[in-house]
């Protein structure tokens, strides 16, 4: 495993760096025997991430990011934050744990990317859709992987897939409303097509958590159970739930992301966005602005 140190920090601390990823490595590998890390091609650690990030093309993500997966060498490579990294490890048992999880989550990641890439899909409205459905998948198969490895202080992005549910009727409707004042279409789609996408991401992650834990939600926490169940996505928790273990368990390809595709177009419905397909392109029906219709 090639390792390297870039900064005063990073640099000074090397050693005790080093010792402590390599430990986390193996550790994972020897519990995770099936993770594949072949295209791991070096583990940067730097003290200048966003300078780090542009060295390799592509744009910093953030001040709040602690690693990134760059592509490096024809293959992946690993750049970590070099001072957030010393402080973290400086810091508590329950720092430590995040820790741990984070890179179990990115190794994860790093396997997922060796995935044999998707065959296009044969119609315009799946070729529209398939970058959500790929990017569920992710969530869904990083997520239930790194399960035990999660804290257990996580609140597996419960509140957060809460905030996007209360959130997301008032934006679609927004949306909607802008549209009767336009009539353009295209940019209403672009842009509930990225609202629904973020619902249907979280929707991903929460499940793979729960699945990888083998938890129901109301195991997990009653009240986020009770919200969901008593919500307009209460359908749709339960059929992409199915889904999502179903295709799981079988071959990456066509009979896996079609439910998934079903559930993204019944989302969209939901909210009186109807998609089709007409001379190789994708539609969409509007209805009046209204409450959530029950996802079915």
């Amino acid at each position: 495993m090639h390792i390297e140190f870039d900064g005063p920090v990073s640099t000074a601390n090397s050693p005790t760096l080093r010792q402590v990823i390599e430990a986390l490595l193996t550790r994972i590998q020897a519990r995770d025997d099936d993770l594949d890390l072949t295209a791991l091609s070096r583990i940067l650690v730097s003290d200048d991430f966003a300078a780090t990030e542009r060295r390799f093309g592509v744009t910093p993500a953030g001040s709040a990011h602690l690693s990134r997966l760059v592509p490096d060498e024809g293959g992946l490579a690993l750049l970590l934050d070099g001072s957030k990294l010393w402080e973290t490890l400086s810091g508590d048992g329950g720092e430590i744990a995040r820790l741990i999880h984070h890179l179990h989550k990115e190794c994860w990641r790093l396997h997922e990317s060796q995935a044999p890439s998707p065959t296009e899909a044969a119609t315009p409205l799946g070729r529209a859709l398939s970058p959500i459905v790929a990017a569920m998948w992710q969530e869904y198969r990083v997520n239930r992987r790194a399960a035990w490895s999660v804290p257990a202080d996580s609140d597996l992005l419960l509140n957060h897939l809460a905030g996007l549910v209360r959130a997301l009727p008032e934006g679609m409707q927004e949306e909607i409303t802008l549209y009767y004042a336009d009539q353009d279409l295209d940019s209403l789609f672009a842009k509930s097509i990225g609202r629904i996408a973020h619902l249907m991401q979280a929707l991903a992650h929460v499940q793979g958590y729960l699945d990888g834990l083998e938890q129901p939600l109301k195991a997990i926490s009653a009240e986020m159970d009770e919200f969901v169940t008593s919500s307009y996505i209460a359908p749709l928790w339960l059929t992409t739930a199915q889904h999502l273990a179903a295709g799981h368990s079988i071959e990456p390809g066509e009979l896996a992301d079609a439910p998934l595709l079903r559930d993204i177009q019944a989302a969209f419905a939901s909210f009186g966005l109807q998609l089709r397909e007409e001379e190789g392109d994708v539609w969409v029906d509007v209805q009046p602005p209204g409450k959530p219709e029950v996802l079915h």
